[in-house]
């Protein structure tokens, strides 16, 4: 399977109607994210310490010969300018840490310092964020997040790099053996769980070397994997509910926008109104 590719400008009501109602993930493509008024092209080592390298942030620092799941990483705090000296001014940087704002805030340092260079995409101006997040990172091996879904709509922006995903729709919840005990997956994508575990969203399944006779039920949901690697000037939009694994190798720095779940109700009422502007 593929993923759809667009390019950017898109008009708002086809994004809407063939991506958001219809909770579709999606590339589209800028030829350069200055199409959007932003100046991430600025950000060497010098100008983000300049602009926030006396802020403290929390970077994920994964564990001896561990991946990045939750019981093999734990965040450690750290100025944003000695992860900068760490990481992303080394040649090879350091596999072992990783930046991944994603707090309770709906921006926070060093993003809330680098405000005046990005802006919340058009596709999203009229939609309710939750919150921004940095990714950021560099390492000659690959850095991987491993196989989850959020609860929020998510576009995801490419600045610097590359990033390599894989995906699966949200009615494969039960073939991906989440942490949590499954409830529903409803029509929005949203995935309900019976019980909260810590990480309940994270799937059981090591895409790398999959076990089909712990989870025997993935042969089904290989069946919708679809594999894509998002360039730099390039952004995703993944709806709720999609399973994803993201993996990099190299610098590489992007911005995702959060945005809340509409409602099945919010989605048929906008269904009907984007139809009745196509007849009139």
């Amino acid at each position: 399977m593929e993923i759809s590719r667009i390019g950017h400008p898109l008009p708002l009501k086809n994004f809407y109607l063939d991506y958001f109602v219809s909770r579709q993930p999606v590339v589209i493509r800028t030829r350069s994210l200055e199409e959007l008024g932003w100046r991430t092209h600025n950000w060497s080592n010098e100008y983000l310490n300049f602009k926030a390298g006396r802020h403290e942030v929390l970077v994920l620092k994964r564990g001896s010969g561990g991946d990045y799941a939750p019981e093999n990483a734990a965040y450690l705090p750290m100025p944003f300018s000695a992860f900068l000296g760490k990481v992303m001014a080394r040649p090879d940087g350091d596999d072992s840490l990783y930046l991944n704002l994603q707090t309770d805030k709906v921006i926070e340092p060093p993003l809330l310092q680098l405000i005046g260079d990005f802006s919340i995409p058009p596709y999203y101006k009229d939609l309710p964020i939750r919150c921004v997040n940095l990714w950021m990172g560099n390492s000659a091996r690959t850095i991987t997040t491993p196989l989850h879904h959020d609860f929020n709509d998510n576009l995801y922006v490419v600045a610097e790099g590359r990033k390599h995903f894989t995906i699966f729709p949200p009615q494969d919840a039960e073939n991906l053996y989440p942490r949590g005990t499954l409830a529903e997956v409803r029509g929005n994508g949203l995935i309900v769980y019976k019980d909260a575990p810590p990480m309940r969203h994270l799937s059981k399944v090591n895409l790398d070397v999959v076990d089909l006779q712990r989870f025997p039920r993935y042969a089904q949901a290989a069946a919708h994997r679809i594999d894509f690697d998002l360039e730099r000037d390039e952004m995703l939009y993944l709806p709720a509910g999609w399973f994803h694994q993201v993996s990099s190798t190299g610098r590489h720095i992007a911005i995702s926008f959060f945005a809340e779940t509409p409602s099945e109700a919010d989605l048929g009422q906008l269904r009907v109104a984007l139809g009745q502007a196509e007849r009139s």
